[in-house]
């Protein structure tokens, strides 16, 4: 059986809400890869290395349920994380640890453990000087709008 398309689009509604994951009391942890990666299902989170330039912290979506819905472009149902006051923005302070170059980035559980999901940037980003910094426009997860039969 081929679900709906209203059976469909409560994938997104149920991911966005989930209270043991995005929408969680703990909330996920959006960080940064400082190295290539190829972003996939099974991706292991221990595996990358984690930007560490100064003043660097890993940042959390706005608490609670999280945005759902089909992106008009694409036609994916698409759970879009909250930004947190200040948005997806990563400044380097100082120049600890720097030259990096920072690939893109990947969202965990709280603790790390937990691939929630990961993505790449158009560019990878060098970071070679205190004041430099760059902003990720949005953090989503999208889905396929088809199932297995």
């Amino acid at each position: 059986m081929i679900p709906s398309v209203a059976m469909q689009k409560q994938i997104a509604t149920l991911v966005a809400g989930d209270t043991t994951m995005l929408a969680s009391a703990t909330p996920p942890k959006v960080r940064l890869a400082k190295q290539p990666f190829t972003p996939a299902p099974t991706l292991d989170p221990t595996t990358l290395i984690e930007a560490d330039f100064g003043s660097y912290a890993a940042k959390s979506p706005t608490n609670g349920v999280q945005l759902s819905f089909v992106d008009p472009l694409t036609g994916l149902q698409t759970v879009e994380l909250i930004e947190p006051a200040g948005g997806w923005h990563w400044a380097a302070n100082n120049v600890n640890n720097l030259p990096q170059s920072i690939y893109g980035f990947y969202v965990t559980d709280a603790g790390g453990t937990n691939l929630l999901g990961s993505g790449l940037l158009p560019a990878a980003v060098p970071l070679t000087a205190a004041g430099q910094a760059f902003d990720v426009i949005s953090i989503r997860l999208a889905f396929l709008n088809n199932s297995p039969q």
